[in-house]
């Protein structure tokens, strides 16, 4: 997988992993198994991620995803568990 990309405050990356199995998918929605797939989704600021997040993991229920600052602090875990709590 692709390191981590430099962002700078505010701005923050999502990644999206399938709910059931854990496997990171790229912006597609594929389980990445290649170094060119992008994992990263980078977002202007947390709230504009969280949206997005919201959207899709209702939108298709098996979806899970983290959102971590420009330092990779780790700022949000969603999943349709939680989502109603965003």
């Amino acid at each position: 997988m692709k390191k981590f990309p430099q962002i700078s405050e505010p701005q923050v990356a999502l990644v999206w992993a399938d709910f059931k199995t854990g496997h990171i998918l790229d912006n597609n929605f594929v389980v990445v198994t290649k170094e060119n797939q992008e994992p990263y989704n980078i977002f202007d600021d947390v709230k504009a991620a969280v949206e997005y997040a919201k959207l899709n993991i209702i939108e298709r229920g098996n979806l899970e995803c983290v959102i971590n600052g420009a330092d990779e602090e780790l700022l949000h875990y969603i999943t349709p568990e939680n989502v109603k709590n965003f």
